[in-house]
């Protein structure tokens, strides 16, 4: 690609509307797409994007390594929120501007994460396979209603969850290190050490940034102390988990099911996808079609503002 390009990298990217694309075409620029439509390694994204001065950022890594390799990248428009997948630090040192969306998924993330808990709870896609394979056959479920729910980062999208579930009166746990006492007076959260939310959690739902503390922060002995009937979602970054002891303790029954949409290596199709109690969706939080054309417009908007201003 010809320096002054801008690279696409998310895996996918107008298809809904032509608008964001028109914005980009509209900004002069050379445009190349992602060619694999699947989240990049650090090696693809330096092959392709290689003489990029504009990106629009997935969660592809942009480590120091990578950044090195970038020569004439001027900005990084993130498609999210997120920017734990990017070295800020190094980024500012090598004159880079970032954007990141003021559009939250969190909707769409939040709607997504309670369609695995009631599917869970009533094994709503385990009777539908086995009905359309020929097998009528009743499988006992339970409420959620009045269950507890932990939720491990109340930022964003962990407000966004419990302002949705308000009608199902979880008694709400949640973790964070940074506690919106208001927030949670207002709607009856109770803020609680790891510990417990683990032991004493129906549902644990993850929303945590990714640092270096939080990878494979549900590695195998955090995973034991949920209880035996409880239910793990991750819809916020896959290397919040241990995949092979999450595996270990589904497939031992250690807790009752789990609900997964995002994974260490993607796309994924490792052992998980043997087993019945683990729903398995490939990294479709912010797939609400509303939220996803705001979100791209902005990234394109921000995207060439920042190269215009370079």
């Amino acid at each position: 690609m010809k320096n002054n390009s801008i690279f696409i990298a998310t895996s996918t990217f107008a298809g809904y509307s032509n608008e964001p694309m028109k914005i980009l075409e509209d900004g002069g620029k050379i445009i190349a797409i992602n060619p694999l439509y699947r989240k990049m390694t650090s090696e693809e994204l330096i092959k392709y994007a290689c003489n990029s001065s504009g990106i629009i950022a997935g969660t592809e890594l942009y480590t120091k390594e990578v950044l090195e390799q970038l020569p004439n990248l001027k900005v990084i428009s993130r498609l999210g929120v997120g920017m734990d997948n990017i070295d800020i630090y190094v980024a500012k040192q090598k004159g880079i501007k970032i954007y990141k969306t003021q559009t939250t998924p969190a909707p769409a993330v939040a709607e997504l994460v309670l369609g695995y808990m009631l599917d869970l709870a009533r094994n709503i896609s385990q009777q539908n396979n086995a009905l359309k394979s020929g097998t009528w056959q009743k499988q006992m479920g339970f409420l959620l209603k009045g269950k507890k729910l932990g939720i491990l980062g109340l930022g964003t999208i962990g407000k966004t969850l419990v302002e949705l579930v308000k009608g199902f009166n979880f008694n709400i746990l949640a973790f964070d290190l940074f506690q919106d006492e208001q927030f949670a007076k207002k709607y009856g959260v109770n803020y609680c050490d790891l510990d417990t939310l683990l032991s004493e959690s129906d549902v644990v739902s993850i929303h945590l940034n990714l640092s270096d503390e939080t990878n494979q922060l549900m590695n195998a002995e955090q995973i034991s102390k949920m209880k035996p009937g409880s239910i793990l979602i991750n819809a916020s970054r896959g290397e919040m988990i241990d995949e092979g002891a999450l595996y270990r303790a589904l497939k031992e029954k250690k807790i009752l099911g789990a609900g997964l949409d995002v994974f260490n290596d993607e796309p994924y199709s490792g052992p998980l996808t043997e087993l019945d109690n683990v729903i398995l969706t490939p990294h479709i939080g912010s797939y609400a079609k509303e939220l996803r054309i705001h979100m791209e417009i902005e990234a394109a908007e921000n995207l060439i503002r920042g190269l215009n201003e370079s």
